[in-house]
């Protein structure tokens, strides 16, 4: 993806697959300030009275550590003062940079948009009760005695992946598992 087409993707409206149906979303960065501000809940009661979540905190922070480094990157390409987060983003989508800044700029832009993305519309993941993680040798991990091992096997909430493209993440350790030959021997737990 271009540095021009990253930076309006987290920035402006744009269209997007969603569900089967394109659609027009909001830029990336106004959902996660979107995310940040909670959202309104009427009571169980259906009183007419709201509660009001007041921050996320999780958005909040990785707002505040994508802007600090969008900006210093700015800073630091421009030699000058940085401006607003979306102005910064802007003006480095529409610029044309040597092929280091290029890079650089292309690599935070992206990762910014992969972590919004994950944040807001994390995957639908499997558990896999029971099942030991072949690394660390556990089946929960932390004091709150939860699974280690999550299989990520769906694309969308109603169509499963092809086994050949399946994932496992071990949640105690970090490991990470992909395709069939790495995981004979969750096929083996499986069965």
């Amino acid at each position: 993806m271009s540095l021009r087409s990253l930076a309006q993707e987290l920035t402006e409206p744009h269209m997007k697959m969603i569900g089967g149906r394109i659609g027009k979303v909001p830029g990336l960065l106004s959902e996660l300030r979107e995310a940040i501000s909670g959202s309104s809940d009427t009571g169980g009661s259906g009183s007419t009275s709201k509660q009001r979540v007041l921050v996320n905190a999780g958005a909040l922070d990785l707002l505040n550590e994508i802007t600090e480094t969008v900006r210093t990157g700015y800073a630091d390409r421009y030699g000058q003062g940085a401006p607003t987060l979306d102005t910064c983003i802007d003006a480095i989508g529409k610029s044309e940079h040597p092929a280091d800044w290029e890079s650089w700029f292309t690599e935070k832009l992206n990762w910014a948009k992969s972590e919004i993305e994950t944040m807001l519309r994390p995957k639908k993941m499997r558990r896999l009760d029971g099942i030991e993680c072949p690394s660390c040798t556990q089946k929960v991990f932390g004091a709150e005695r939860e699974t280690c091992l999550y299989l990520d096997c769906w694309i969308d909430d109603d169509t499963a992946k092809h086994i050949t493209e399946w994932e496992v993440e071990c949640r105690g350790c970090g490991t990470h598992w992909a395709g069939v030959k790495e995981m004979k021997w969750l096929i083996v737990a499986l069965s």
